[in-house]
C-alpha cells in the first residue's frame, strides 16, 4: 500500500479540543414514553375554576370584600409565586435554547472527524486493504478512543424520575406546609362570612334588573336574607356574594381559592422535577461521551468510534462498487471472501473486508440462483458448505429461542423478532437467518440497521397487509427493533392488519375490554389525535393565564368600586366575560401540560409524518400499544375520513434486554 500524504485540514486540527466540548443530553419534556419520565410524577395540576367547575368564580385575587387586600398581610402570595414562575419559565426557555444549540456537539464532531478521515484516505488509497484500515484507525485513535475502556452507562428513566421527585420533595416539604397555611388565611380573608347585625352592601339581580341595598343584616336563613326591610332570596345572589351568607357556598369558594393558588406551587414543583431529571440524565449522557461513546440523535443509539469507522468504510466501498460500469449479463468467477454480511461470531473486527460479489448481475435487484442462494448485491453470502452450515446453525438457534419463548412467555413477550431473525441476533446471524427468505435480495444495509425495501409489485412475506419496507434495527450489533412501514390502505385492510396483531399479542392497552369501540370512535371522528407541543407553546400559554388573571382582577375591582350612577349591568357583564376568558386560558395551559413533547417520541414516530390540526397545531397519529416485560409494540396511523383511508401506518416492536 502506498503511503498517504494528504492533510486532514481544519477538522483534525479541531479534533484536539473535542473532549472539552460541552454536551447536553437529549430530552426536553419526558412524558411517560421511552426516554422520559412520567407526565405528572406525584403532583396533580388541579386548580379552581377549571373546565367543568360550576360557574366562573373563585379566580385568583378576585373575591374579597373592599379593603381585604389591605387587611390581609398574606394577600398576593400566589401572584408573587406566579411572577416567579413566569420569570423561571423565561430563564429556562433561554437556557434550553442554548442547550439545544450545544446538544450532541461532541458526538457530531467525532462523527464528522471519522467521515472526513475515511473520505481522505478513500481519495488515494484502497479501503479494502487491511493496512489502510489499520492506518485509518490509528489516525482516528489520536483524537478519540476506538473502544471506550468503560461500559456504556444506560439511562434508567424510572430511577431518574424517582431520584428527581425525591429531591424536590425534600426541598419543598417545609415550604409547602408554610405556603398552605398562608393560602388558607388568604382564602378566609378573601371570603368572609357575615352574621346578623353586620353592616353590608348587597348587590343582587331580579330578572334582567340589578339592585343594591345597604344596611344592617337582620335575618339569615337557608333560602334568604333580610337587609333593612328588604328580603333577598339567595338564588338572586352571585356566587361571591352568596358565599358571605351561605356557609356551604363559603366553604366551596374558599376551597376553590386554595386549589387555584396551590396550582401555581405545584407547577413550580413539576418544573423543578423536570429540571433535576434533565440534570441527572445529562450527567449520564456527558459521562458516556467523555468515555468515548458517540451518540446518533436520529436513532437514539450509542456507538464506538471503531464501529462507526467500520460502517462508514463499508458504505464507501459499496458506493464505489455501485458506481463501476455495469457488467451486463457476464458473470465473473467468485472470489473467496470474508464479507461484511457474513462476519463470523469469532472473527475480529480488524479482519480484511472483501467486497467482491459472489455473482454480479446486470440488474441490482435481480434474484439469481447459484445453488440455493439468493443473490443480493449489497450483502454477499457465498453459496458454499461453510455458509450452509452457518445457515443451519442459525436456524437451529432461532428455533430454540422460539420454543423457549412459547413455553415461558405470552402475548407480545412471546414474539422473537422477525421470522428467523430473533432478538439479540448479530447483523451477520440475522442475514444468515433470512438468507433463503423471499425478501433477502431486497435487504439493503444502512448505519445501524438493515432496510428491506420491497419492489412496487410487493412481495409475499407472510404479513397481513402490504408493507412498503421493514427496518431491522441493531443496537450494539444486537437486533433490538423491527419497524414495519405499511402502505396506505382501506379501513377494512387496516382492521384485518390490526386483527392479526390482536390475534398474536392480545388486545392493545387502549382497546382492551372495549373491543371495537376504540376504532369506532376513531373512524367516527370522536377520538382526536393527541397534540404535540414544545416549550415555547407552554410558556406562551402560561403567560396568557397571567394576562387573563390581570384582566379579571381589573374587571372585578371595577364592579366592586362602582357607584350608584355606574352601569352595574355593563360592569357585571365585563367581569363575567373576563372570568370566562381566564377559565379558557387555564384550560389551554393545562391541556399543554398534559400534551406530548416532540422531544420524547418513541422510535416508531420518527417514521411517521406528523400532521397539523385545524388550528395549525402539530398532532400525533392515533396509537395503540402492547406492553410486555421484555417486548413492547406500538401501532400508529392517521385516518383520512374524507378518503376513508388509513395513512402513515407503522407498527414497531422493540426488545429490551
Amino acid at each position: 500500500m502506498k503511503k498517504t500524504a494528504w492533510v486532514f485540514g481544519s477538522m483534525l486540527a479541531a479534533g484536539c479540543m473535542l473532549l472539552s466540548v460541552p454536551v447536553t443530553a437529549q430530552g426536553n419534556l419526558p412524558q411517560g414514553m421511552p426516554g422520559g419520565m412520567g407526565r405528572n410524577p406525584g403532583f396533580q395540576p388541579g386548580g379552581a375554576g377549571m373546565p367543568g367547575a360550576p360557574g366562573a368564580m373563585g379566580m385568583p385575587g378576585a373575591m374579597g370584600a373592599p379593603g381585604t387586600a389591605k387587611a390581609n398581610p398574606a394577600a398576593g402570595t400566589a401572584a408573587r409565586t406566579g411572577a416567579a414562575a413566569t420569570a423561571k419559565t423565561n430563564t429556562a426557555k433561554n437556557d434550553k435554547a442554548l442547550q439545544e444549540a450545544q446538544k450532541y456537539t461532541l458526538s457530531k464532531q467525532r462523527t464528522d472527524l471519522i467521515r472526513v478521515t475515511v473520505d481522505g484516505y478513500a481519495a488515494t488509497d484502497d479501503l479494502s486493504d487491511p493496512a489502510t484500515v489499520i492506518e485509518i484507525r490509528e489516525k482516528i485513535k489520536e483524537h478519540m478512543p476506538l473502544v471506550p475502556s468503560v461500559p456504556l452507562e444506560k439511562i434508567d428513566t424510572q430511577a431518574l424520575n424517582d431520584k428527581a421527585k425525591k429531591k424536590v420533595e425534600e426541598e419543598f416539604g417545609a415550604d409547602e406546609k408554610k405556603y398552605a397555611s398562608v393560602v388558607e388565611a388568604e382564602a378566609a380573608a378573601e371570603y368572609p362570612i357575615h352574621k346578623i347585625g353586620d353592616k353590608v352592601v348587597v348587590n343582587y339581580n331580579m330578572g334582567p334588573k340589578h339592585f343594591s341595598v345597604k344596611g344592617t343584616v337582620y335575618r339569615i336563613t337557608d333560602n334568604a336574607i333580610t337587609v333593612e326591610d328588604k328580603v333577598i332570596n339567595l338564588v338572586d345572589l352571585n356566587d361571591e356574594t352568596r358565599s358571605k351568607f351561605d356557609p356551604q357556598m363559603n366553604k366551596t369558594m374558599r376551597a376553590r381559592y386554595i386549589e387555584t393558588h396551590n396550582h401555581l406551587i405545584k407547577r413550580l414543583q413539576i418544573e423543578k422535577i423536570q429540571d433535576y431529571y434533565d440534570k441527572f440524565k445529562n450527567e449520564i449522557f456527558k459521562r458516556n461521551e467523555t468515555a468515548g461513546y458517540i451518540y446518533d440523535p436520529q436513532t437514539g443509539d450509542w456507538s464506538t468510534a471503531q464501529e462507526l469507522c467500520k460502517n462508514y468504510i463499508d458504505r464507501v466501498l459499496r458506493d464505489k462498487k455501485r458506481s463501476k460500469p455495469n457488467a451486463g449479463s457476464q458473470q465473473q468467477p467468485p472470489k473467496p471472501a470474508t464479507t461484511v454480511a457474513a462476519i463470523d461470531d469469532n472473527e475480529q473486527e480488524d479482519d480484511p473486508v472483501d467486497e467482491t460479489p459472489a455473482v454480479e448481475t446486470g440488474k441490482q435487484n435481480d434474484t439469481v440462483k447459484t445453488g440455493s442462494s439468493r443473490v443480493n448485491d449489497a450483502i454477499k453470502i457465498d453459496d458454499n458448505e461453510e455458509s450452509k452450515a452457518k445457515h443451519k446453525s442459525v436456524l437451529a438457534k432461532a428455533e430454540q429461542q422460539k420454543q423457549d419463548a412459547n413455553e415461558n412467555y405470552a402475548g407480545i413477550d412471546a414474539d422473537c423478532g422477525y421470522k428467523n431473525a430473533c432478538w439479540g441476533f448479530t447483523i451477520a446471524d440475522s442475514r444468515y437467518a433470512l438468507w433463503q427468505e423471499p425478501e433477502f435480495p431486497y435487504i439493503k444495509p444502512a448505519l445501524g440497521r438493515d432496510i428491506i425495501s420491497f419492489p412496487p409489485e410487493g412481495l409475499d412475506v407472510g404479513i397481513a397487509g402490504e408493507p412498503a419496507s421493514i427496518d431491522l434495527v441493531y443496537v450494539s450489533n444486537s437486533l433490538s427493533k423491527v419497524v414495519f412501514i405499511m402502505k396506505d390502505c382501506s379501513r377494512q385492510d387496516f382492521l384485518r392488519f390490526k386483527d392479526s396483531l390482536t390475534e398474536q399479542y392480545g388486545h392493545a392497552a387502549e382497546d382492551r375490554g372495549v373491543n371495537s369501540a376504540a376504532f369506532n370512535n376513531i373512524f367516527s371522528g370522536k377520538t382526536k389525535p393527541q397534540q404535540i407541543i414544545d416549550a415555547d407553546e407552554i410558556a406562551a400559554a402560561q403567560a396568557a393565564v397571567k394576562d387573563a388573571e390581570k384582566a379579571f382582577n381589573k374587571a372585578d375591582a371595577n364592579l366592586k368600586d362602582a357607584g350608584e350612577d355606574d352601569d352595574r349591568g355593563e360592569l357585571q357583564e365585563a367581569r363575567d366575560e373576563a372570568a370566562a376568558e381566564l377559565k379558557e386560558a387555564i384550560a389551554k395551559a393545562e391541556s399543554y401540560e398534559n400534551a406530548v413533547s416532540s422531544d420524547d417520541l418513541p422510535y416508531v414516530y420518527s417514521r411517521v409524518k406528523l400532521a397539523k390540526d385545524d388550528g395549525g397545531n402539530t398532532v400525533l397519529p392515533y396509537a395503540f400499544n402492547w406492553k410486555g416485560q421484555k417486548v413492547s409494540g406500538t401501532l400508529v396511523f392517521y385516518y383520512d375520513k374524507a378518503r376513508d383511508k388509513v395513512t402513515n401506518l407503522v407498527f414497531a416492536k422493540e426488545y429490551k434486554k
